[in-house]
């Protein structure tokens, strides 16, 4: 009898060690995955909840994530120089926030062409030579933004904001909302600023707009950083609710702003989401896979009024 409950518990022991490998893999062939950011360096809080995401997908795929980046999101030549430097490592894959759409396309290619899969995560690139694109629809984007901003004006002076004026996520946002707003001829698009992702320059920006154009009716802010650039500024001019804002992501600020009248609506991205499915779609491709060549990640339209439906509450507060 002894013998007998000594034999099945052998048998548990390598049942279990098989799903454990099953499921993880041994260390020599666990999937390696470098993740290149834009910036190393957090400035919204989306960047937070995104690696939220590929911190759960690294613990339930069975997966080894590294990470890294530039300085700051306009040094786009460090960011390459990061991206050689991760080839030579030479990975399973490559996740990249591309800073620049057209600059980061030659190193991308490398990275191919040394056998490394290249997933593109929020801002991608312009070559087909990456596997899979994972991100919002950022022209759509750019349009529900446009959209918004009319909901709430028909004519007067506007200002759109971009964090970048050459990233592809800050390119498609900017087409997107111009585009609509190209359908209104009472509104009047004043001009495209980018602040290059960084709070001072998007306030500094949208002071010296304010100054420059007493009767400005609306902002379009095409990310976290200038919405709560702007609306800190026109909380401190007094402005907060007589000019229209829509912008995009969901920090705690920006809620806050929402419930106070100071910005009218909201895009969010699902930032958790997108960090999961890029690192699901990355281990997907090194293990022969097949994946599309865009994996969206679906968007929400916030406003005030719908803010405190249930399901819009567990979107606003991932926290």
């Amino acid at each position: 009898m002894r013998y007998r409950k000594l034999i099945v518990c052998l048998l548990l022991c390598v049942l279990l060690c098989l799903l454990a490998f099953r499921f993880t893999g041994s260390e020599e062939d666990r999937v390696r995955i470098a993740l290149v950011l834009k910036t190393t360096v957090e400035t919204a809080e989306f960047w937070g909840e995104v690696m939220d995401g590929v911190d759960s997908a690294v613990e339930e795929l069975g997966v080894e994530v590294t990470v890294t980046g530039s300085d700051s999101e306009s040094a786009v030549d460090q960011q390459i120089t990061v991206m050689e430097d991760v080839i030579a490592t030479h990975p399973d894959a490559i996740i990249l926030v591309a800073s620049d759409y057209d600059r980061l396309v030659d190193v991308t290619r490398e990275a191919v062409a040394a056998g490394i899969d290249v997933i593109t995560m929020d801002s991608d690139v312009n070559t087909d030579a990456r596997t899979t694109f994972v991100a919002s629809d950022n022209y759509e984007i750019g349009r529900s933004l446009g959209a918004q901003l009319l909901e709430n004006l028909d004519s007067g002076p506007v200002a759109i904001l971009t964090h970048s004026s050459y990233s592809s996520s800050g390119i498609r946002r900017v087409d997107g909302a111009l585009d609509v707003l190209a359908d209104c001829p009472d509104v009047e698009v004043v001009g495209v600023y980018d602040c290059e992702n960084t709070f001072d320059n998007a306030a500094a920006i949208a002071r010296e707009l304010l100054e420059q154009y007493p009767d400005l009716r609306g902002f379009v802010c095409a990310n976290e950083v200038c919405n709560l650039a702007v609306a800190q500024v026109l909380t401190e001019q007094g402005l907060g609710g007589q000019i229209t804002v829509v912008g995009c992501d969901n920090s705690r600020q920006q809620i806050q702003y929402l419930e106070q009248g100071v910005i009218q609506s909201i895009t969010i991205q699902q930032p958790f989401n997108m960090g999961y499915a890029a690192v699901e779609q990355a281990a997907r491709v090194v293990r022969g896979q097949s994946v599309p060549a865009f994996t969206e990640i679906p968007c929400v339209i916030i406003t005030q009024d719908n803010m405190y439906n249930s399901d819009n509450q567990k979107l606003l507060f991932p926290f």
